[in-house]
């Protein structure tokens, strides 16, 4: 990727969008996303020069992230409640006694 205005926080999260695809091309094969697209093969063959990363580097400048759909997306507000509140839990039962109240 050529160096862009992004900074360097967006060009590690447009390096990272454009692994993702790749990995996830990579793993479905061109054949099924040009049939799926109604594409040709070579025209999704060619995306590999450079497609993936311009639009790795559009999402990016968007602040947009590409992630599986498995996985959970929370905002760092919400992590960092929860954070707390395991904190608070882990410290509460530090001071609880044991199941004999002497051990």
């Amino acid at each position: 990727m050529s160096t862009n205005s992004l900074g360097q926080e967006g060009d590690e999260t447009a390096r990272e969008t454009e692994t993702l695809i790749l990995q996830r091309v990579l793993s479905v094969g061109q054949k099924e996303i040009a049939r799926e697209t109604g594409l040709s093969e070579s025209t999704v063959s060619r995306w590999n020069d450079g497609e993936y990363a311009r639009w790795a580097q559009v999402l990016s400048f968007l602040g947009l992230r590409v992630v599986p759909q498995s996985a959970i997306v929370v905002t760092p507000a919400y992590l960092h409640s929860l954070e707390t509140l395991a904190e608070i839990g882990l410290k509460a039962e530090k001071k609880r006694p044991g199941p004999l109240g002497w051990d």
